[in-house]
């Protein structure tokens, strides 16, 4: 079989494409659903030989379980002392020295994290949450990659037999999850972000009846408008669609220029960014360079006091 050495890493052809793999994944899949993220888990598990492994990262104001081969008893005890988040966004936790070891991990920043460098072994071994969840969990030997998040953390934990357990003794595993690691910390920060426009624009689409998001351009037909959305988990691009928009009138488009004061040149570019152009499209349309159509384009939406081009529709008189 084929080998490389990447970082004095002897990396058969097989780990390269499951490192890719995962790269990718993390950074174009949907990180809120558990089933794509158990799939690049279970990669990555196979990749470094651990016997277990979990996932968890935030969702909202929750924390995400997802596990490989784990008991139910770490998820259970995370169930129960888990109290909320504080001003700085980490985990509160009714387990103190749990709460302590993560908000200091979380403090590291992103990184591949063997968990004897961050408590003694005999240490660990004397807390509750070794006792009562990772061990009877099967988790009692631990690497994990790790990325502070607005809130709480991202984790991959990956279980190992013991110390002298192949993956867990010297720096491979380390050094094979540090390849993934950029990754992983873009991915779900990327994942954070768009989840929470997602949310913020759904709650504000339920108020307009006729109302949809696609991530796939809008076919060609009758529709009332359709703006360009912001990026969503999953998808770099989307669409905001408004099938019962009211009719745009040219009456009413000549009202809300009024209104507001916009010159000929704001009231045309207003009525092509009704229409869904683009700043480029709308260049092309006027004869403008496509700077000065931004600009117009950010004129109109600072006299008309609104900070997004999907809800221009709603300033109509």
């Amino acid at each position: 079989m084929p080998y490389k050495t990447i970082m004095q890493l002897n990396l058969a052809d097989s780990d390269l494409a499951t490192i890719v793999a995962a790269q990718h994944h993390l950074l174009t899949e949907r990180l809120d659903d558990a089933a794509r993220v158990k799939r690049i888990l279970s990669n990555l598990q196979t990749l470094v030989g651990a016997a277990r492994a979990f996932a968890v990262y935030p969702l909202g104001q929750r924390l995400q379980f997802v596990e490989i081969d784990v008991g139910p008893q770490i998820e259970a005890y995370l169930g129960e002392v888990f109290r909320g988040f504080d001003s700085d966004g980490n985990v509160l936790m009714s387990d103190a020295e749990l709460e302590e070891i993560n908000c200091r991990r979380r403090q590291m920043g992103a990184g591949v994290h063997h968990e004897n460098r961050l408590k003694e072994r005999a240490l660990i071994e004397n807390t509750r949450f070794f006792r009562e969840a990772f061990q009877p969990a099967g988790m009692h030997h631990v690497i994990g990659l790790t990325c502070p998040l607005p809130i709480a953390e991202a984790v991959f934990a990956f279980g190992f037999e013991g110390n002298d357990d192949p993956g867990f003794r010297g720096t491979r595993t380390v050094d094979l999850l540090r390849l993934v690691l950029p990754a992983f910390q873009q991915g779900f920060a990327q994942a954070f972000d768009r989840a929470a426009t997602e949310a913020a624009l759904y709650r504000a689409l339920d108020a307009c009846p006729g109302s949809r998001v696609e991530t796939r351009p809008p076919e060609d037909g009758p529709r009332g408008a359709t703006f360009p959305g912001p990026a969503l988990p999953g998808a770099a691009t989307s669409w905001i669609v408004f099938d019962d928009m009211p009719a745009r009138t040219a009456d009413s488009i000549a009202r809300t220029a009024e209104k507001h004061g916009l010159t000929t040149r704001q009231t045309q570019v207003m009525e092509l960014m009704l229409r869904g152009l683009s700043s480029a499209e709308i260049a092309g349309q006027l004869d403008i360079s496509a700077h000065t159509a931004r600009r117009h384009c950010e004129a109109v939406l600072s006299r008309l006091k609104l900070h997004s081009r999907a809800a221009l529709w709603t300033a109509l008189v």
